[in-house]
């Protein structure tokens, strides 16, 4: 019997049958692994790569100051990997920007900054108000059985700001929609329901500066891409580099070590979905082929926090909460409160994706 005992999952990637709306198919292929077919299975690489080039000729050499790109950097695999690129492979000027949420793993800051100076770029790091992010994070969790959210949103405002503070007009993540993103049956969030979710309990100048500062100028006056969405996301050369360039010491076993809170929210995630985040992204993993299926149950098997993690009641006291917080979280959801109209979603997507 495979790991996750007698649950069915799919026969191609790992997902389990309680997953939204997963149906599977008369080979037990499930549902999103024939979304992701269609959506990812027949991509020109090569000219998704000329696109790049000319995008980063466009902008190479013509910030107001020194940097032509910033490049938000956790320190993680894709964020490493994309920066190192950006800087050695195609000879562009990038600031890195990390954001120091409270939870970043010592390890992974050190690495951060050793990284930057092998690399040979400036180093920009935010850290907001731990008092307030806790408060945020709190209210997040208590309305909505999750914390994520906060930074979801902080993350982006914090990076766009420090972009048009140094005068910088491009954004390179390494954010990878077919490995990382979440499922959009259970997690969403925009500024139109981070506010609603946060009104009745800060003011909108305790919250404007961090997480609605950019405005509607500033925030079409800078143009954001994801690598992964111009370069095939090949993770173990992507391995094989960091670690004799840049001394990574991880492989694809290890995800999300930058942040300490990785287990909790995955915790939390469980009880509030039925399954878990590793589940997910390891189920991005296998079908985008970067990972074997038994290879990727094996590790959610001995990943996947089925009981609370070590130091949950901790990290629930450092919120002002205890256990009586996840008391009906299986009813919360960021669905339950109103967000930004589709059409207007898209809109702004599609003028975004327009940016020279």
């Amino acid at each position: 019997m495979e790991a996750g005992h007698d649950v069915r999952r799919c026969s191609r990637c790992i997902l389990p049958s309680n997953y939204p709306n997963i149906g599977f198919d008369d080979k037990g292929v499930c549902r999103v692994c024939r979304e992701h077919d269609l959506r990812y299975g027949s991509i020109d690489w090569a000219e998704r790569e000329r696109r790049l080039s000319r995008i980063l000729d466009r902008y190479r050499g013509r910030g107001r100051g020194k940097y032509d790109c910033m490049v938000p950097f956790s320190g993680g695999k894709d964020s490493s990997f994309t920066l190192w690129t950006i800087k050695n492979r195609y000879g562009m000027s990038p600031l890195a920007f990390n954001f120091d949420n409270g939870f970043q793993d010592p390890s992974a800051l050190g690495f951060v900054k050793r990284a930057a100076r092998r690399i040979g770029v400036d180093l920009y790091t935010y850290s907001p108000d731990l008092t307030l992010l806790t408060r945020v994070y709190r209210r997040a969790l208590e309305a909505t059985g999750e914390f994520c959210s906060a930074c979801v949103v902080l993350m982006p405002t914090a990076i766009f700001r420090a972009a048009d503070i140094h005068g910088i007009r491009l954004i390179i993540a390494g954010f990878s929609d077919a490995l990382e993103a979440p499922p959009p049956e259970t997690s969403y969030i925009d500024r139109v329901c981070f506010r609603n979710i946060m009104k009745d309990h800060f003011t909108m100048k305790e919250l404007r500066w961090d997480y609605f500062f950019p405005s509607i100028k500033r925030m079409f006056g800078v143009k954001q891409i994801n690598l992964p969405d111009y370069l095939k996301w090949d993770l173990p050369t992507i391995y094989e580099t960091l670690n004799r360039e840049l001394d990574f010491g991880k492989s694809t076993a290890d995800i999300r070590y930058d942040c300490l809170a990785t287990p909790h929210s995955s915790y939390l995630f469980r009880l509030r979905t039925g399954f878990g985040k590793y589940e997910y992204l390891y189920a991005n993993m296998v079908r985008s082929g970067v990972i074997g299926r038994e290879e990727a149950l094996k590790i959610v098997e001995e990943r996947e926090p089925k009981e609370p993690p070590e130091g949950f009641d901790r990290f629930l006291a450092g919120l002002g909460l205890d256990r009586r917080a996840l008391e009906g979280i299986e009813k919360r959801s960021v669905f339950n409160f109103r967000t930004r109209p589709g059409a207007v979603r898209r809109m702004a997507i599609a003028i975004r994706e327009r940016l020279p």
